[in-house]
């Protein structure tokens, strides 16, 4: 219902465009996925157009549609997702600049899976092709400038958003958990019902950041919640073809202390170093007499990044609890990043590769892009994983194979 409040608002700012001289601007973007495992081809078509209009020097509204075609997930192969629709102020009132709408909201200073970023779901998927584009929610950003190197930013969401996960993918997976558990007392389960229960309470954050001589920190705080369901309840009852599991769902409090870096790499010129901390404090969670969450724990990613006098961009992190890992479940993993420009050459070679540490299992992607102009390019690679389906990179074997991606942007 927020969202179609959102993309109304937007198509009446679209309608009245020759009124208020909206400045638009947007890309094209083709991806396909060839996996090799099934062996399947899925095809995604999207259409982001931005526009910005200031009503005044103090004023003004952004905003940024997304137009997707999809057949990977057949349930609801056309979308239309209103990413970011918002008013913001600057210097309205004095030192403080207000953002308030449909936000896209960043924290950490790492290029990828910092465990400071916590406002945002991420998209159904994860692609190892490409960064993936966070999705908005209902929020208020507020920012006190204390002076150049010194400010304070305030976020709230009245309403806790969760991540997006297929229903049909969400009870396979908890079929697969306690399914082996109730056969082994003799009880098969044919099917799974779930229902969840959301949180009622607003989410914020604070942050306080400054500039140093070279480099730049900030601590924060996040009064939240997990962004992923944890199971509550858990019931086999009798159904019409067999016994039906009962499954509630979940989202555990948690709050988040966090420590953000980045700046200059101690005596190597041009390199820059960069990292996130967080202190995490989960809800008590108990799932059939067992804690799932319980004690407090750290989550971390640390990296560098430098391009050589050859122009040769490496970056590499170390990454302590992946995206998925949470509580006694963290372990460390390796990330290396590499991207080389060719001399007179419009093709760029690139590499990104994560490999954990605690089982060797890997997670590697080769390709290469190609810039036929400045506004067009594509871009193919191939993503391996290796590892047994138990492992910790090993389980995301669905990521695996061929992908194809043109952007245009105009």
């Amino acid at each position: 219902m927020k969202r179609n409040v959102f993309l109304i608002i937007l198509i009446i700012l679209v309608y009245s465009s020759s009124v208020y001289a909206l400045d638009f601007s947007g890309n094209l973007t083709y991806s396909g996925q060839y996996d090799l495992s099934e062996p399947n081809l899925s095809n995604t078509l999207n259409l982001d157009l931005n526009f910005i209009h200031n009503f005044s020097g103090e004023i003004f509204a952004e905003g940024d549609l997304i137009i997707r075609y999809s057949d990977k997930y057949s349930t609801n192969p056309f979308m239309i997702i209103p990413k970011e629709i918002y008013i913001g102020t600057y210097d309205l009132i004095p030192q403080l600049d207000i953002r308030a709408g449909l936000l896209i909201v960043s924290w950490g200073s790492a290029d990828m899976f910092s465990p400071l970023d916590n406002f945002n779901p991420l998209p159904p998927e994860m692609s190892f092709s490409s960064l993936v584009q966070k999705n908005g929610v209902l929020a208020a950003d507020a920012t006190y400038y204390f002076n150049d190197i010194t400010y304070l930013q305030t976020i709230i969401l009245p309403s806790f958003v969760p991540s997006y996960m297929p229903e049909k993918y969400e009870e396979q997976i908890y079929l697969s958990i306690f399914a082996p558990q109730f056969q082994a007392q003799g009880i098969e389960i044919t099917s799974i019902n779930i229902t969840r229960t959301l949180p009622e309470n607003p989410v914020w954050g604070l942050k306080l950041g400054r500039s140093f001589t070279s480099f730049d920190a900030a601590i924060s705080y996040y009064n939240g919640y997990y962004l992923n369901t944890y199971p509550e309840t858990v019931e086999p009852v009798p159904g019409v073809s067999g016994m039906t599991l009962n499954l509630g769902l979940g989202y555990p409090k948690k709050d988040v202390f966090g420590f953000e870096f980045q700046g200059d790499f101690p005596g190597i010129e041009g390199a820059t170093l960069r990292g996130d901390l967080a202190y995490i404090v989960p809800q008590l969670w108990q799932v059939q007499g067992e804690y799932i969450l319980k004690d407090p724990y750290i989550k971390a990613v640390i990296g560098a990044d430098y391009t050589t006098s050859f122009d040769l961009y490496l970056n590499v992190g170390f990454i302590w609890g992946f995206i998925f890992e949470e509580g006694d479940q963290c372990s460390p993993y390796i990330s290396l990043n590499a991207r080389k420009e060719l001399e007179d050459s419009k093709l760029t070679p690139n590499y990104l590769g994560i490999i954990s540490l605690h089982d060797g299992s890997m997670v590697n992607s080769i390709g290469a892009s190609y810039d036929f102009t400045d506004d067009f390019s594509i871009t193919f690679s191939y993503v391996s994983v290796l590892g047994e389906q138990t492992s910790k990179l090993g389980q995301m074997g669905s990521a695996e194979g061929l992908y194809l991606m043109g952007e245009w942007s105009f």
